[in-house]
């Protein structure tokens, strides 16, 4: 006998099915995602009653999970048309599981049958229970007022409590049972229940139903709902509390989160589950109800929600009451859209969505037409994360095009993706019109895969469609599916049969045991790293023992008395003599803030300091891990190799290290290499294989040599493995949103055709064997197989399908794998992503993003990780981006802002700065303006805006229309912050050689149009200025009077500020005027401010001081170069600075202060103080000891001038 059952999830960003079909000692299981096929394992048993066990385990496993049991032929489920009344489907109709609905009215709204757990039913729908009352609950039910008798007698007996609901309650408690008195019992319970406890009291009416009938159990639960209890002050004390029947327009507090209204609610199920006559009586039974008191009329309707006639009357009394409790009650009961949007105008929406069950009867009982309302209470900005998850799965249930538009218009918000992968499962042929139909660009990358997930729906949906949107679709197919496969002989037999799917003799390891590798600890620094890494200009805790000497801080150390603070700022302070003596003992208690100030402890102790950041290292690799990048010994090198294999958050670090030291790392990890089988075996082994992927080898080989002819001979055995076969423990399984058949197809570089599916899967399997540095060996053969943009389209839409996946954690290999197939287009792609990951709780996302970024490695992207360094504003991943910058930078000898100017990509730009786009017929000539907005100039030198619509016979044409696309968008990111780079170069006084500003500026493509807009001062060694210049248009250097310049490359260069230039200002005003060039931003033009001679030598600049200006000023500051603190108490950033070379700032203290995440909550700040802070200086010092007559005299003048610039 052939037996199935059908299970389903939905939670968070899953939705998901789970069936078990038993045929005999035959079990097969297929579980997927909902609105595909999904997968299918199957297992033989010997005999029949091992099947049975088997799939009952298998069941309760589901269940224990979450999962709830589909529609079986016997239930009944409700559709609606939508936007209108609910449609009850015939109870003698059979039914099938809802995950195997077919789609073909995609009007309908059929309950998802998850719901049902979290559902207030209603007679003749969906979700109605088979059996009551349930034996179980009610045993449980008697134990929970047996437990609490004393604490409800207590109640009932208080002298405040109503004398009715005492006398039917102790009644009760006598043995002689009536509604009220039933209701008095529970709310006893109810009063002084936790939490935690209110789900519990459910039971409660299947002791009414088990003891009493239905008409008993209805009239008591339309009295519970009528019943309150009083406080007054005691909300914090165990005394018992005294009861009431609520009176007139008086609410109950959280009444819709009380176990009274799902104590009710299963009365409702009761009665939606009665007989004809039990009904009848039930209704009866609520007659009084029904002419009583507001929260009983209320009550009675809640109870009998399909009496519809009640519903006027209910929903015109509660809002005029006001009652946003009573209206969150009747959102369960109403079917009309007018209704609804009463009721939902008054109920409170965050009470309202926090609760599962009144979301989902409340669409259950309203269909379609509650779209609006979800959208509404979804863009409420104080809805919880897991309310937002909610509303959305309540409107991916729902049919119709609105319900769809909705969530497309929200596409780019947190978790809509998911659910709009939902709504096009459950209607595919709508999400096949609507994305098609959708001209933005992350819509339109979901429609090739939901295409080829529904060909049959194409099929069949394609005649109906204009032209344009049909026109889309074939479009995609033609990419995907009416395309040439290569042959399978034609391929390596790495994509054909991949090392996984073929069984090999396991290798024999040789063993060498004894070896000991006996390397004392070293430095190994890279030039100028140590002095980097010693400065401690920037140190925090610089205030934490200035009202100290250093020799009692030394003996505070010596004992184990100072805080962690104190311990801490002792050695990155003191002066050497006299911490030194007590590094090497030392152990920091806490590593707050560890990736900071360790650096600078290794950079002024070295290997004294080793003991100390090897113990933090060992408690916290993923913030201290790169503190040990200079050392080398033998326990570091096997602490790598073990964080190399294990840790993701250090692998980074480790890959670092191995790379500094490949040959005493080599001489370390070929003892354990060659040990005993094991883990620490196996940790060596994989980094030795990284280090000979990345080009060590032979210095492997010679460690081994040093060991011996046994030890070389065991280190060629394991070099000699192919690397095609280093193959993780656990070969990963590839979701379904990852199916090749939903993606780009793979062409290859020969022109050949497409890689066939199967190999196509394999490719995908090497991309999620790979990590970020650590790529698997094949990736290498797919890089040089296929062509690059097809490589990189396809990881692109691998990464849009797990983000509409919902970004699961566990396949987040996807991210990066961008890092080994991106191009420029997917970094232009990604980087907003990374921009806007930190604000929807994705910083960890964003920080891999970085290094994605980062390993790509072209001037593109580390352009764009350079511009989050510079300007997001969220300040982890900027500190984050601006240390890859760094690491970057201090590989290639340069500093962060050195490498900066060499990342500007030259955008394929002729040495004259422009570039031809070629139509055929016609040519058009492309230029920039003075903010490098381009242009293009036809053949008789007419400037245009933009090209002109391509003509039919100019076959050319859409290439060049998509080259001035690409650089429109490429020059609009470089502009902005090349601008801005100029600026703050005027505004911080940085220099340039001669040399320099000819190689990276003049003689750049795109660049030398701004730069020919500036005035660059000459200076002498001690900075002042000597000369002034300007760019020429032939590329050679003037002066003010247009006389030749000549420029050493060893002469010091900059953008000259205007108080520099002093009184010739004028005259290059002037000269710019005559040749109509015009500023990329204000020089020339720019106001000057001077101090007066007592604010020269004053702490703080009062006359600003007690300003009152908007918040947006102050964060318009950030363009310029100030930014705010880290937040205080509450939350609160309670300071803006300036930072200055010197590690101080220029300070603005405000009142009261800017609210991180809602910095419109104080929207007027008072700047309450501003002084310039020493880099020692805590920002709640009291005394000033710096004045503004130490800055230099540009730095003065640009503080004011941004200081006048908020306050006018």
């Amino acid at each position: 006998m052939v037996s199935s059952r059908s299970f389903d999830f939905v939670g968070g960003s899953s939705s998901k099915f789970w069936e078990v079909t038993r045929d005999g000692v035959d079990v097969v299981v297929r579980y997927g995602r909902k609105g595909t096929t999904g997968q299918t394992t199957s297992r033989t048993f010997t005999t029949e009653d091992a099947a049975i066990a088997h799939v009952d385990r298998l069941v309760a496993a589901k269940l224990g999970k979450g999962y709830v049991e589909s529609d079986t032929v016997d239930q009944r489920r409700t559709a609606s048309r939508a936007g209108g009344e609910p449609a009850v489907a015939d109870p003698n109709t059979s039914a099938v599981p809802v995950s195997d609905v077919a789609v073909a009215d995609e009007d309908t709204f059929v309950v998802p049958s998850s719901w049902r757990r979290s559902f207030f039913p209603r007679r003749g729908g969906a979700g109605v229970p088979a059996r009551w009352p349930d034996a179980a609950a009610r045993a449980n039910a008697a134990a929970l007022l047996t437990t609490h008798s004393e604490r409800i007698e207590q109640s009932l007996r208080h002298g405040q409590t109503d004398p009715e609901v005492a006398a039917a309650g102790l009644d009760v408690l006598a043995g002689t049972p009536s509604p009220l008195g039933a209701a008095a019992v529970a709310a006893a319970l109810m009063a002084r229940a936790t939490w935690r406890q209110q789900d519990d009291l459910r039971v409660l009416a299947d002791l009414w139903l088990a003891d009493h009938d239905l008409p008993f159990a209805t009239a008591a639960a339309a009295e519970l709902l009528s019943v309150g209890w009083d406080y007054r002050g005691n909300y914090h004390s165990e005394a018992a509390l005294p009861l009431h029947r609520l009176r007139p327009h008086e609410a109950r507090a959280w009444l819709v989160h009380e176990a009274g209204l799902t104590i009710a609610g299963r009365v409702r199920a009761a009665l939606a589950a009665a007989s004809h006559d039990e009904y009848a009586a039930s209704l009866e039974a609520l007659g009084p109800y029904r002419q009583g008191t507001l929260h009983q009329r209320v009550a009675a309707t809640f109870l009998a929600p399909t009496e519809t006639d009640w519903h006027d009357e209910a929903v015109a009394a509660v809002t005029a009451a006001g009652d946003e409790n009573l209206a969150a009650v009747l959102l369960t009961v109403v079917t009309t859209p007018s209704h609804a949007a009463r009721l939902a105008d008054l109920a409170d929406d965050y009470s309202t969505v926090r609760s599962a069950t009144l979301v989902y009867s409340f669409v259950a009982g309203v269909g379609a037409a509650a779209a609006p309302i979800l959208a509404r209470w979804f863009d409420d900005a104080y809805v919880e994360a897991d309310g937002k998850r909610r509303l959305l799965a309540a409107l991916a249930a729902l049919p119709g095009d609105e319900p769809f538009r909705l969530l497309l218009d929200r596409f780019d918000r947190k978790y809509v993706p998911a659910a709009l992968l939902d709504a096009a499962g459950r209607f595919p042929a709508r999400a096949l019109r609507l994305l098609a139909a959708d001209p933005r660009r992350g819509v339109r990358d979901l429609l090739p895969a939901h295409a080829l997930a529904h060909l049959a729906v194409v099929e069949r949906v394609l005649p109906t469609l204009s032209d344009d949107v049909a026109g889309r679709i074939r479009a995609v197919l033609a990419d995907t599916v009416a395309v040439t496969e290569a042959p399978t002989e034609a391929l390596p037999e790495l994509m054909v049969r991949p090392p996984w799917l073929v069984k090999r003799a396991a290798r024999r390891p040789v063993v060498v045991e004894g070896l000991v590798c006996a390397d004392e600890p070293a430095m190994v620094w890279a030039p100028g790293e140590r002095d980097a890494w010693r400065d401690a200009t920037g140190h925090r805790r610089a205030w934490a023992n200035q009202d100290r000497t250093w020799e009692s801080v030394a003996t505070r150390v010596r004992n184990g008395a100072t805080g962690w603070w104190e311990a801490t700022d002792f050695f990155v302070r003191a002066p050497e003599e006299i911490a030194r003596p007590l590094i090497r003992e030392w152990r920091a208690r806490d590593l707050w803030d560890g990736a900071a100030w360790m650096p600078i402890v290794v950079g002024r102790f070295e290997l004294d300091a080793l003991p100390a950041a090897l113990d933090a290292a060992r408690r916290s690799p993923a913030t201290i891990a790169g503190a040990l990048l200079p050392y080398t010994s033998p326990e570091i090198a096997i602490l790598m190799a073990d964080w190399l294999g294990r840790l993701k958050s250090s692998r980074p670090a480790a890959l670092a290290w191995l790379a500094r030291h490949a040959a005493a790392a080599a001489r370390a990890l070929v003892p354990p290499g060659l040990g005993r089988p094991g883990v620490e075996r196996r940790r060596a082994e994989q980094a030795l294989w990284a280090l000979a992927g990345n080009g060590y080898a032979e210095d492997i080989r010679t460690a081994a040599k040093q060991y011996g002819p046994e030890a070389a001979a065991g280190i060629d055995q394991l070099l000699a493995v192919d690397p095609l076969d280093l193959l993780p423990a656990r070969i990963p399984r590839l979701p379904e949103w990852a199916d090749p058949a939903r993606l780009p197809r793979l062409r290859m570089r020969d022109g050949s055709g497409a890689l066939p599916l199967p190999v196509t899967a394999h490719v995908a399997t090497m991309l999620a064997m790979s990590r970020l540095g650590e790529p698997y060996a094949g990736v290498a053969v797919v890089k040089d197989l296929c062509e690059p943009h097809s490589l990189a389209d396809f990881a692109w839409a691998l990464f849009l399908s797990w983000q509409a996946a919902g970004s699961p954690a566990k396949e987040s290999w996807v991210l990066e794998a961008l890092a080994l197939v991106g191009d420029d287009e997917v970094v232009r792609r990604l980087a907003p992503v990374i921009r806007a990951w930190p604000g929807e709780g994705g910083h960890a996302r964003a920080v891999t993003g970085l290094d994605v970024l980062a390993t790509i490695g072209t001037d593109v992207a580390l352009m764009h990780l350079h511009g989050i360094a510079q300007k997001v504003k969220f300040k982890g991943l900027k500190e984050r981006a601006s240390e890859k910058m760094r690491e970057v930078a201090a590989g290639l000898g340069l500093e962060p802002e050195q490498l900066a100017d060499r990342l500007v990509p030259d955008l394929g730009l002729d040495a004259t700065g422009s570039l031809t786009l070629d139509y055929g017929p016609r040519q058009f000539v492309v230029g920039f303006d003075e903010q490098l907005k381009p242009y293009v100039r036809d053949a008789d030198g007419k400037r245009r805006k933009d090209l002109p619509k391509p003509g039919v016979k100019e076959t050319l044409a859409p290439a060049a229309y998509r080259r001035f696309a690409g650089l429109k968008k490429d020059v609009r990111t470089i502009a902005a912050e090349q601008i801005r780079r100029l600026e703050q170069a005027m505004v911080t006084q940085r220099r340039w050689t001669g040399g320099e500003l000819r190689q990276l500026f003049v003689g750049h493509p795109l660049l030398w149009h701004l730069v020919r807009r500036l005035v660059w001062g000459r200076y002498d060694e001690q900075g002042a200025l000597v000369g002034a210049l300007r760019v020429a248009e032939d590329r050679t250097f003037a002066n003010v009077d247009d006389d030749p310049v000549l420029l050493s490359d060893d002469a010091v260069v900059g953008v000259a500020h205007p108080l520099e230039l002093g009184g010739s200002v004028a005259a290059w005003g002037e000269l710019f005027g005559d040749y109509e060039i015009l500023q990329p931003f204000p020089q020339l033009g720019r106001e000057v401010h001077t101090l007066t001679e007592e604010e020269l030598t004053a702490h703080r600049l009062t006359r600003f001081e007690g300003i009152t200006v908007h918040v947006g000023k102050l964060l318009g500051l950030e363009r310029r170069g100030w930014h705010r603190t880290a937040p205080e108490d509450a939350g609160i950033q309670g300071w803006v600075e300036r930072p200055l070379p010197d590690g101080g700032g220029v300070v603005i203290g405000l009142d009261p202060g800017i609210a991180v995440g809602v910095v419109n909550e104080f929207a007027e700040q008072k700047l309450e103080e501003i002084w310039v802070r020493r880099a020692q200086d805590r920002y709640w010092d009291r005394e000033r000891g710096a004045s503004f007559g130490e800055l230099d005299p540009v730095t003065r003048s640009e503080i004011i001038r941004d200081l006048k610039e908020i306050t006018a």
